[in-house]
Order: structure tokens, then C-alpha cells, then sequence
């Protein structure tokens, strides 16, 4: 994890990580030097108005599976950082040494002086001399000067600003990413500190990161108030000399399921799993389970049980190695499915999970007295996916065969290769229709429940009106749409669509039935084997012979991969009609 050390500098134009001069924005040497000296892994360019670090890219960024929620924050950050000199300059910062002011008199006496306030702590004075300034808030200090001006030089004003912040020394211990003295901005926060060091080590606390100061605990900060609730109440100014402490990890709990922020999550004593479910997010809000699993002592092992999602159950309180998953009721969880066509109401329904496609006709009014239910198309997004899946391995199978035949030495000339090309793109370009054979006479449904299948969310299902064709594509003269005539066969409807073409396989002529079924077709003696279940409605497919491809070995891939384009090819015709 932690390549959080692409930047050194972070999250507000008022902290950087060394101190800075308003007269040139480039760090002097010094301030490379003490980059260096931190040794956070990184090299630091030197540019005219910013820092850029360069991240190192020998360590590769990986999930951390046993990390609490909230340390993936500091994954990923800026790489470059803009330095700033016009950064407003709150009322109440403290003035110390270190401090470069500018004072400027107006009126009766003209003077300026702008210095740093000394090590004593005191500045001196154009015409008063000496003033003690460390320690005072940056108002008060203001006002002193006013005061003793007013008292002392008769008709003159005089102009307080700060030219140039001091930089102040701070501590990270404990179980940190990055354990060691920071010199920052006096304006840098507790926050400015997590986030610029690199926050905690992988069993370092969130919960309950510690300020300390003189020894004493002054702050104790929770990050997820931040991360999780945008509430930075709790931030403070840190001061020369503080200790920023991460503590480790005491307790963590795990959730899954219907939640929006799945994974592991530190929790603080006494918090209960309301409190958890806030931060995980519900998905599903209402009439959901949840699996609580928690180890007990007295039995030695974990005990699961399940609880209802209730306002009782919000109040058990956490403890360290709880698990709990959040089920939701698939019963109430609801789907759009399509049925168009020949139906009494077609359009788009919700559904429940369970609901079957005669549950889905029974909605729908039933079928019209036209509908044609042996021609049913049933597109399924899943099936689409699959298919889409098939293509892709195709044209991959066919590629890696062209790249053989070429590192076998055959000879392929420009078009030829232009030709294969093109069609291995195609195939990585059809987007599937996604059918699935499927039998929704009613009677069958009812009577044999293995063809009255569950319905999924995007299914569409439509029912032409009754056909009174047979559609014959491919290989053959002239494409065409004949009408149906029980007494003609196969061979009948190609030679009215004006026979085979010299590219066709005649071994590879098969029917897609009116309900997406593929039968391959066998001429017999005397007989056409497949002319008594001709239906209205079937198409017809003449493959292309891929032997002029034989000379490239790759007959025997380039075939299947034409059979399925038909059969697509057909299915979209099917739809389409």
C-alpha cells in the first residue's frame, strides 16, 4: 500500500514540510538538504514557483485486505505542490522567534523595519526601541503596537503584517507510516501532519490519534470524523515541540454483504452496530437480516446467529472481532423485464425475484389469438455477455492462427491479410443479441415446470405474430424471404433463392428453427431429412466454404467462427422480422 509518498507537501497551501522564503519561492539548499534528511524515499526537483517529487516506481501499489476502512486514504495524493506567499494569516496565530515581521510607520515620523523577532523573543522598534512580541496572538500584538505608538509619537499610525512564518518542529512516534521529526509550517495542523507524513502503519489507530505537549495529552483526534462526516472540529494548530502519537489498533470489526462500504472497519469502546451501520452504509433499507457472528469465551468458538434488522439490534454493542453480514430479502427486490409482441399489454414490468416468464405472460393479459409462440425471441444480458465472451475468443483463436501460419513461412499476399483482418475485427466488434432458446407455449408451461424458467432483471421476451415465411441467407445468389409452403424442402427454397454460390460449404447448411434452435442439414437419398419439421417462421443458412483459407491451416478455425455469424446473423433477422 502506501505509495503515499508522492508528495511531500499536502492538503493546504498553508503547511509545507520546510521552512520558506517570501523573497524567491525555490527552496533554497538548505531546504533540500532537510527533504533529504527526512528520508521519505523520494528525489526533489528544484523548479522555478513549485516542488515537484518524483515518485518512486520500484514499489507497487496492492490492496491491503487486512487494512481497517480509512487507510486506503492516503493511497494516492498529488505529485506536485504549489508554494504559496499570500496565505492570510489568522488573528490568533502566536507570534514566536523565528516570526519575520514588517512594521511600517505613517504620519508625523516615516519609518519601516521589517526582521525576524529574536531568540528573547523581541523585536526592535524604528524611533521606540525594543518590544516584547513572542507569545502574543497576532491581534493583541497589533494593538499593543497602536497603543504604544499612540502613547509615545503624536500624529503617527503605524501597520503591523506578517512577511515570513517560522517553522516549528514536530514529532510522529508510535505505529506511523513514517515515524520521525517534521519540521513544518506554524500554521501546519494536526491534520496537515497526518496526511504529510504518511498517516498510520497498518496497525496503527485512526480512531484515536494522540496530541501531546510537554508530555501531557492535549488532543485526542478521530479521523473517520473527517473522512466519514466532514467535521474537522477537533483539528488544532500544532505547536513547536508536539508529539503526534498513533496508538495500535485495539478493536476492529468486519461487514459485508448490502452494504455501500464493505471491509473492516476500527471502532471505539462502547460503540454499537448502528453506529457500524452508518458508516458502512446500508444499500437495501428496509426488511433486511444480518448474520452476526462473534467468538465466545466460555464455548471457545464463534457463535453465528441471525438477527432482524430492528431498532433493538441497532443497540448491541461491538466487540472486538465481531463479523457481521447484511442479507437483504431477495423477495422484495425489484426487476424490469420487457414482453412486446402479440400479447394483451405489452411493455416493461417490475417483477420479483422468483417470478417465472408465465408469471410475466399472465401480467402481460395472455397472449392474442396471432401470437406465434413456437417463434418466441428471448434476449437475456447474461447470455449477451457470453456470446460476446465466444467472439472475442474466436478472433483471438483465429489471430494467434494467422500469426502461426505466418511463423510457419506461408506466403500471404496484402489482400489476403487485409481480408483476415478485417474479419478477426469484426469479430471483436458484434455486440450479441443475447437469445436464448427457450419454449413458452402455455400448456407446456404449465404442465412441465423445468421449461417455466425464473426471470432476471433485463429480460425481454417477444412474441411475433404468426409467420408465413422461410427466410434463406448465406451463401447462395439471392438473399431472400419465400412463403411458406409444407409440401417444399430444403433444397427447394435454395434453389428459389437461386441455388449455392461457388464459396458455399453445402456440408454446412443447417435451419434455424422459429425458436432459435440450429439443425444441421443432411441430404439423403430420395429424402430430405429435415422436410416434415420445417416450420413457418425458419431460416435458412448456407455457411461459406473456408477452403480458399486452407492454404493458411486455418480452415478448421475459420468454421465454427462462420457457423456462429450465421446463427447470429439469423437471430438478429429473427428479432428484427
Amino acid at each position: 500500500m502506501k505509495d503515499f509518498i508522492k508528495y511531500l507537501i499536502i492538503c493546504s497551501s498553508v503547511f509545507i514540510l520546510v521552512p520558506y522564503s517570501s523573497a524567491a519561492e525555490v527552496p533554497s539548499v538548505e531546504d533540500i538538504q532537510a527533504l533529504e534528511s527526512m528520508k521519505l524515499g523520494k528525489d526533489v526537483i528544484e523548479q522555478k514557483g513549485y516542488i515537484e517529487v518524483q515518485t518512486s516506481t520500484t514499489k507497487e501499489e496492492e490492496d491491503c485486505e487486512g487494512c481497517i476502512f480509512g487507510y486506503d486514504f492516503f493511497n494516492s495524493t498529488p505529485t506536485t505542490f504549489a508554494l504559496s506567499s499570500n496565505v492570510p494569516i489568522p488573528t490568533d496565530y502566536t507570534l514566536g522567534p523565528g516570526d519575520k515581521i514588517l512594521v511600517e510607520f505613517f504620519g508625523t515620523n516615516s519609518e519601516k523595519k521589517e526582521g525576524y523577532i529574536s531568540r528573547l523573543g523581541t523585536f526592535n522598534l524604528p524611533l521606540l526601541g525594543p518590544i516584547n512580541l513572542a507569545g502574543l496572538k497576532f491581534s493583541a500584538a497589533e494593538e499593543l503596537l497602536k497603543r504604544r505608538v499612540s502613547q509615545e509619537l503624536i500624529g503617527t499610525d503605524v501597520y503591523l503584517s506578517l512577511s515570513e512564518m517560522r517553522s516549528i518542529n514536530v514529532y510522529v512516534v508510535g505505529a506511523a507510516y513514517k515515524p520521525g521529526t517534521y519540521t513544518v509550517s506554524s500554521l501546519a495542523s494536526l491534520t496537515n501532519t497526518i496526511l504529510a507524513s504518511g498517516g498510520p502503519s497498518t496497525q496503527g489507530s485512526l480512531r484515536n490519534i494522540q496530541v501531546k505537549r510537554n508530555g501531557k495529552l492535549i488532543n485526542s483526534y478521530d479521523f473517520y470524523d473527517l473522512i466519514l462526516k466532514g467535521d474537522s472540529s477537533k483539528d488544532i494548530r500544532l505547536q513547536e515541540g508536539d508529539t503526534v502519537f498513533f496508538p495500535l489498533i485495539e478493536d476492529k470489526i468486519r461487514i459485508s454483504g448490502s452494504v455501500k462500504r464493505p471491509g473492516l472497519f476500527e471502532i471505539k469502546k462502547g460503540e454499537d452496530l448502528g453506529t457500524l451501520i452508518s458508516y458502512a452504509g446500508m444499500v437495501n433499507k428496509q426488511d433486511n437480516k444480518i448474520q452476526f457472528s462473534r467468538y465466545s469465551q466460555e464455548e471457545k468458538q464463534r457463535i453465528v446467529q441471525m438477527i432482524k434488522d430492528s431498532e433493538e439490534s441497532m443497540n448491541i454493542v461491538l466487540k472486538d472481532g465481531d463479523v457481521f453480514t447484511v442479507v437483504s430479502s431477495a423477495s422484495l427486490k425489484s426487476m424490469r423485464v420487457s414482453i412486446v409482441g402479440e400479447v394483451s399489454y405489452p411493455g416493461v414490468y417490475n417483477i420479483r425475484s422468483g417470478e417465472t416468464v408465465l408469471d410475466l405472460i399472465n401480467k402481460s393479459g395472455g397472449m392474442s389469438e396471432q401470437a406465434y409462440p413456437e417463434a418466441a425471441v428471448f434476449t437475456r444480458r447474461l447470455v449477451a455477455e457470453q456470446q460476446k465472451l465466444s467472439f472475442k475468443k474466436n478472433a483471438d483463436n483465429l489471430e494467434k492462427s494467422l500469426v502461426d501460419a505466418i511463423s510457419a513461412g506461408s506466403e500471404i499476399d496484402g489482400e489476403a491479410y487485409t481480408a483476415i483482418s478485417s474479419f478477426i475485427e469484426r469479430l471483436r466488434e458484434i455486440e450479441p443479441t443475447g437469445r436464448q432458446v427457450v419454449s413458452i407455449d402455455p400448456y407446456t408451461l404449465s404442465s412441465d415446470p423445468k421449461f417455466n424458467f425464473t426471470m432476471q432483471d433485463g429480460d425481454v421476451l417477444s412474441i411475433p405474430k404468426r409467420s408465413s415465411s422461410i427466410s434463406v441467407v448465406g451463401e447462395v445468389l439471392n438473399s431472400t424471404t419465400h412463403i411458406y409452403d409444407e409440401d417444399l424442402a430444403v433444397q427447394d427454397y435454395i434453389g428459389l433463392s437461386g441455388g449455392i454460390t461457388d464459396g458455399a460449404d453445402r456440408s454446412k447448411i443447417f435451419v434455424i428453427m422459429p425458436n432459435g434452435q440450429a439443425v444441421i442439414y443432411k441430404k439423403r437419398l430420395f429424402q430430405d431429412d429435415i422436410s416434415n419439421s420445417l416450420l413457418p417462421g425458419s431460416t435458412i443458412v448456407v455457411s461459406r466454404n473456408p477452403d480458399p483459407f486452407n492454404w493458411l491451416g486455418l480452415a478448421s478455425v475459420i468454421t465454427p467462427v462462420l457457423s456462429d455469424l450465421a446463427v447470429s446473423a439469423a437471430a438478429i433477422s429473427a428479432i428484427n422480422n
